[in-house]
């Protein structure tokens, strides 16, 4: 999620993204459950596409090579195949991209110019979906790319480009909001462009932001366990065998295992000298809403959190009557796209 931030270009993701919404297992699974292909292997088997829909869609995709042409079609077979799968997608009460994350995805849009970071933002989006909606959304982008550029296959439509074609009949399945404004056609068919031309990368699991947070897991698990009397510095690893201890014990190790790295985290926030004093009161007041017994125990009093910024008081210059007025800033809301 900080990445994406980072990436968005944002000061928060409050305004596009309710992080309670993010579900860690979907993104584990989008991970690391894939095929060959990349392909996300859904461990529900329920959730799958039915057979005939894949088998549809392959028929397209793969036009004329699929086997199931080896039996005797008619004129304008390929266009009832085609309705099948549109009517299929059509009727889904929830777009792939699904309503809660439209804002992040529409937030994309003004990065499509700057390619590279679209493409990391969409990368790190589609990680967030369910992992049906994830498998989904691979096998239709794919199928629509794979159609648009098969010149054996005979046209879909008398008067509209078959690449025209497949926005316009899956931007809605793909990418809408739940209040369906006649503004958000337009923003899906742009995405949906994007996704086309570049689904192969967009859909693939970032290496970078992988390897990153595979790092930083075995760092925090990394135990050095330190003995009285040894030299500064030197580090053990721990003994090869095991001993039972006690439940309370167990409860304790358990609690301070856990709360290490988040009061090394509030450390951090506290000791950045890089961010103002309205974002670090700002991401304080975040980490005691959410961890308040780790915050008292690093700030026991008011005093104790005053003294942070007891120096940046000091030099605070007086306020002059033209310093009132701000500058412009940029408006990042995802909903000034609409009118």
């Amino acid at each position: 999620l900080y990445r994406l931030q980072k990436v968005l270009g944002l000061d928060s993701l409050d305004e596009v993204l309710d992080t309670k919404l993010v579900n860690s297992t979907y993104i584990v699974q989008n991970t690391y459950n894939v095929n060959k292909q990349g392909i996300v292997i859904l461990e529900d088997k329920s959730k799958e596409l039915p057979h005939w829909i894949l088998s549809a869609m392959k028929c397209l995709a793969n036009w004329p090579s699929y086997s199931y042409l080896k039996q005797a079609t008619y004129s304008g077979f390929e266009r009832d195949v085609f309705k099948t799968i549109v009517d299929y997608f059509g009727q889904m009460k929830e777009p792939l991209l699904t309503f809660n994350f439209f804002d992040v995805f529409v937030s994309v849009l003004g990065l499509l110019q700057k390619h590279s970071k679209a493409v990391e933002a969409l990368q790190i989006s589609c990680l967030l979906l369910p992992p049906e909606n994830r498998k989904g959304l691979q096998l239709l982008v794919r199928m629509m790319a794979k159609i648009s550029c098969n010149k054996d296959l005979p046209p879909l439509s008398e008067s509209v480009r078959t690449r025209t074609l497949m926005v316009q009949a899956f931007s809605r399945c793909i990418l809408c909001s739940k209040d369906e404004m006649d503004l958000d056609e337009l923003l899906s068919a742009k995405l949906v462009s994007f996704l086309m031309d570049n689904y192969q990368e967009i859909l693939s699991v970032p290496s970078t932001l992988k390897s990153s947070i595979e790092e930083h897991i075995v760092h925090l698990q990394r135990v050095q366990i330190k003995y009285a009397g040894a030299e500064t510095g030197a580090a053990f690893t721990p003994p090869s065998f095991c001993h039972q201890i006690s439940t309370d014990e167990f409860e304790y190790q358990k609690a301070t295992g856990s709360q290490e790295p988040l009061a090394a985290l509030l450390e951090e926030i506290a000791m950045n000298k890089e961010i103002s004093v309205k974002d670090k009161k700002k991401k304080l007041k975040q980490f005691q809403k959410s961890y308040p017994e780790v915050y008292r125990v690093r700030f026991p009093t008011p005093e104790a959190e005053a003294v942070l910024f007891a120096e940046k008081n000091k030099q605070k210059p007086p306020i002059l009557m033209w310093a009132l007025k701000k500058p412009f800033q940029p408006f990042h809301r995802t909903r000034s796209f609409r009118m």
